[in-house]
């Protein structure tokens, strides 16, 4: 298996579990919200939750520094491994609302983070829009099609200030074939680029996201 440190330091995970106890509570119950529902939460309503653990309006502030919570005109529109707005990886979990996931790993980390054994990830390679599926059921995954891969980048040359769902979110998506990831990655530069097999794709979700919900919150 490829070495996934590069892709998993400073990860969501990693963020998290630096925030103080009732500001890593308030970040559970944003994914809690998203995962329950199928919908993202308003800023009202995180405002509200924040409020009922004894936490001041900087609360969501602290978030967005985090690059755990952002916010876009009164929505949260990114909470990782959850978008607020559709994109091109579509996860349903057995007993749950579908959910829009930010990128291809943050798809594969959705089961394991929601302690789901079966779930389903439809998405489409970039390049010529094949479909792609993606099954989990009772820890056995099964892709189709059987070649598909997942490319994982992040951009060259972006400052401190900018969050995954900048750097890396738009370049770690699925391809069909590594043919095609390897066709699409050279027509991009400026990208630090890990093509993944099944496996290493499905353990750097689990490693980014799994403990994620682990705890009260």
């Amino acid at each position: 298996m490829a070495d996934l440190t590069r892709l998993t330091d400073g990860s969501i995970a990693d963020r998290q579990a630096a925030l103080p106890g009732p500001l890593r509570g308030l970040h559970r119950a944003v994914l809690r919200r998203f995962l329950n529902t199928g919908a993202p939460p308003t800023e009202r309503w995180v405002r509200q939750a924040a409020a009922d653990r004894g936490l001041d309006a900087s609360a969501l502030d602290q978030l967005d520094a985090a690059d755990a919570v952002h916010v876009v005109n009164g929505v949260v529109a990114v909470a990782y491994p959850f978008s607020g707005t559709p994109t091109p990886y579509r996860v349903e979990l057995d007993g749950l609302p579908a959910v829009y996931a930010m990128c291809a790993i943050d798809a594969l980390g959705l089961p394991a983070m929601a302690g789901c054994a079966v779930g389903r990830i439809t998405s489409a390679d970039p390049a010529d829009g094949t479909p792609i599926e993606v099954i989990v059921r009772d820890g056995a995954w099964s892709w189709t099609p059987a070649g598909t891969v997942v490319v994982a980048a992040r951009a060259d040359g972006c400052g401190t200030d900018c969050g995954s769902f900048e750097v890396m979110c738009p370049h770690t998506v699925f391809h069909a074939s590594r043919r095609s990831a390897r066709a699409w990655l050279a027509g991009r530069g400026g990208l630090d680029a890990e093509i993944l097999d099944h496996e290493a794709a499905i353990e750097c979700g689990r490693l980014n996201f799994g403990a994620l919900l682990t705890g009260p919150g």
